[in-house]
């Protein structure tokens, strides 16, 4: 017996003795072509890093939607991030959501954002991961707002500098195989515009965790998912600082509103955020 004991030692202590460090490995951010690691969260403490992160409370939305932002939708379970959403009467809203942002706490000008997350699913959810412009005016955007639904189609000068808004990803519940990636700009002459790609696959992004990525340089934007290029732009390119968003809403004018089918609680589940750099995109 002793020889065979001392065989089945001399093959698995090797394999005992490499398993963490590949585990371990599969964890820490690698360089990425050329993009260094200069921000990251991992979640893996009891409770939110509240030097990188706010967290919202609010009620109003401009997209007629049906949530509630509160705080307590936004924790850390098992290494994630998770934003829960649920039917639950808070003020005047019949749902209460999760919202939090980096906006005064980290706001780069360029980079490449990676976030690995699972989406919530089902019709009426809208899980999203975005770019805002730090110097962004929330009362000047509902003048804007206004404007468009008055059938204004240009902004004058005092307002552009706020229009911009890079959207890492959006997902809409009922279509669990498509993913969209977008930037909102304005013109040089005041015009307001977009540009949008959809990644449409037989994956379902609510059953396990994908990568969504963002690469914002000086002369183009690009989108990915899982490495896949989604779509890229070389116009309207933004070059001031933008900080990050990730929320869930919940109804509203582009997903509609839940229905019958539709099940609560969901959970949009965070693993990581990197935030690499290249070059001197970045203040010392």
């Amino acid at each position: 017996m002793k020889p065979m004991i001392t065989r089945f030692i001399a093959i698995m202590l090797p394999l005992l003795l490499l398993w963490p460090v590949g585990v371990a490995a599969q964890k820490q951010p690698r360089p990425q072509n050329g993009w260094q690691l200069v921000w990251q969260d991992e979640f893996n403490g009891k409770s939110l890093d509240t030097s990188r992160w706010n967290v919202l409370i609010r009620e109003t939305s401009k997209h007629g939607e049906l949530q509630y932002y509160v705080p307590d939708e936004v924790y850390l379970e098992n290494g994630c991030l998770r934003i829960r959403s649920r039917v639950r009467k808070f003020g005047s809203k019949e749902y209460t959501s999760g919202r939090l942002d980096t906006e005064g706490k980290f706001a780069p000008v360029y980079g490449r954002f990676e976030i690995r997350a699972k989406l919530p699913g089902g019709q009426g959810l809208w899980p999203a991961h975005w770019l805002y412009p730090q110097e962004r005016n929330w009362l000047m955007e509902k003048t804007m707002e206004d404007a468009v639904a008055a059938g204004k189609e240009r902004l004058i000068p005092e307002e552009r500098p706020w229009y911009t808004e890079i959207d890492i990803m959006e997902f809409l519940g009922h279509e669990p195989g498509v993913l969209y990636g977008t930037m909102h700009y304005c013109d040089f002459d005041g015009t307001r515009r977009s540009t949008s790609g959809t990644w449409r696959s037989d994956v379902d992004y609510t059953k396990d965790f994908h990568v969504y990525v963002l690469e914002w340089e000086p002369d183009s934007v690009r989108w990915f998912i899982d490495g896949h290029r989604i779509h890229a732009t070389a116009n309207g390119i933004p070059h001031t600082p933008h900080y990050i968003i990730l929320n869930t809403a919940i109804g509203g004018s582009w997903p509609g509103n839940p229905d019958s089918t539709t099940v609560f609680p969901q959970y949009h589940d965070i693993d990581y955020v990197r935030v690499y750099s290249r070059g001197d995109y970045f203040p010392k």
